[in-house]
């Protein structure tokens, strides 16, 4: 400009810097411009990206859905066949157990009478005086084989001498196991008076044994068990009396001292705020008690504010020949919310299923046969250890007894037990006389529920 056109330096130095930025600004604008543009599409991209993953994530939470809503139902229809073909096994079971039975019945029946057609016939089977000639023992002989038929069984007398000597020459019908009969108690008046006097005397002790549980050892229940003192200050274990005051009708006056004190025991507990559930041991003679059991109904009726802390506890043994008369006073009492316990079991091949019908909750097994220290005593078609997820299926808990050392609670652990009871925890201790101030005489109880 200068040059070209004259003009002057400073005026071309002005135009030319105007020029320059002008020109920068324009640069600055198109690269931004293209620089938005580059961005805008990536914008877009990554929308479309994300729409996409929108529509899987969409797409996986209906799968989701659909096999929330499927699997139970595919697993119902897998496992409901299942159940009914081992429901069916069950009742084939149980019928082949019930014709094995009958067969049993019926092959000890045959044998018997037969024993009894052979006694008969010995018995009856003539025994001769005298010699007599042959010619008349022929003729009575074949006179006899024509008027008598032969008998079907030979006389005792008869039998071949081999079979004697070798037995297992004869048939046998095949030995089927039977229950081993109860033991005879043989009375005792002497035991009988003491037991008498005791009573009417009001020598009854009462002793508590805490049930805990594991691992924090917490007292959970108490097991109220029933002591008689003598005239000398000796005491009586259940053991000892229990069989002679159940075949003297005397059980239906020691249940009614030993509930009206569990009652006293639960009201003392409640006052501190301690929500311990007590067992409480009865006798089948009290359920059968014609005389007692109304009024003992009477009296736990008018207490059932406690049913749900106290439980009534029954032998295995006891159960197993348990009538009508018996499970039509057990569901009297279920009725008004008592539970029941069973202890002392030996036999775990029991039908639990019907007991837990019928109110029970609890049951109680010796450590010794559920750690398989006695195996020789545990009858069962099951492992012990699983004796307890066994019984939690019928709603009943399992609490295992007669716990005597840490390595026991140890197994105890692994097997998921949650409640013991045994002298590692505490033994027996007897109720102080002040808290069982009121017991009620056994006699008047008995006259009123009479």
């Amino acid at each position: 400009m200068v040059y070209l056109f004259a003009r002057p330096v400073g005026e071309a130095f002005t135009v030319s810097l105007t020029a320059m930025c002008t020109m920068i600004f324009i640069h600055f604008m198109l690269t931004r411009s293209q620089e938005k543009s580059a961005m805008s599409d990536a914008v877009d991209r990554l929308e479309e990206r994300i729409a996409v993953i929108d529509d899987d994530v969409g797409n996986l939470e209906g799968r989701l859905t659909g096999v929330e809503h499927n699997i139970p139902r595919r697993t119902r229809e897998e496992i409901d066949p299942l159940f009914a073909e081992v429901e069916v096994i069950g009742s084939l079971v149980k019928q082949m157990a019930e014709a094995m039975a009958d067969m049993e019945t019926r092959i000890e029946d045959q044998g018997l009478a037969i024993e009894d057609q052979r006694a008969q016939q010995a018995k009856l089977q003539p025994q001769p005086a005298q010699r007599l000639s042959a010619p008349q023992a022929a003729r009575e002989s074949a006179a006899g084989r024509v008027r008598q038929p032969e008998p079907a069984f030979a006389p005792a007398a008869e039998q071949p001498m081999a079979y004697a000597q070798e037995p297992f020459t004869q048939p046998r019908a095949p030995e089927m196991k039977r229950p081993a009969a109860p033991r005879m108690h043989h009375p005792n008046a002497a035991l009988a008076e003491e037991i008498r006097s005791s009573i009417e005397a009001g020598r009854v002790d009462l002793y508590l044994q805490p049930i805990v549980t594991l691992p924090q050892r917490r007292v959970r229940y108490y097991e109220a068990l029933t002591r008689l003192r003598k005239a000398n200050g000796d005491s009586l274990e259940p053991i000892e009396f229990l069989q002679e005051a159940d075949r003297t009708g005397q059980m239906p006056a020691i249940d009614n001292i030993l509930l009206f004190r569990s009652l006293q025991i639960l009201k003392r507990l409640a006052t501190r705020n301690r929500e311990a559930g007590l067992f409480c041991n009865l006798s089948p003679s009290t359920l059968m008690d014609e005389n007692f059991f109304p009024g003992f109904l009477e009296f736990v009726r008018a207490n059932d504010t406690y049913s749900d802390l106290l439980i009534f506890e029954f032998s295995q043994a006891d159960v197993a020949v348990m009538s009508a008369i018996e499970y039509e006073s057990l569901a009297a009492l279920a009725e008004l919310g008592f539970r029941f316990s069973v202890d002392r079991i030996t036999d775990l091949r029991m039908d639990f299923r019907t007991l837990a019908d019928r109110g029970f909750r609890f049951a109680k097994l010796h450590a010794s046969r559920l750690l398989q220290h006695e195996d020789d005593l545990a009858k069962s078609n099951i492992h012990p250890a699983d004796f307890g997820s066994l019984l939690q299926r019928y709603g009943i808990e399992l609490i295992v007894d007669h716990v005597e050392s840490e390595s026991a609670v140890l197994e105890l652990l692994d097997m998921d037990i949650r409640c013991a009871q045994g002298f590692l925890f505490s033994p027996p201790r007897p109720v102080r006389a002040d808290v069982l101030q009121g017991a009620p005489n056994p006699r008047s109880v008995k006259r009123e529920a009479s």
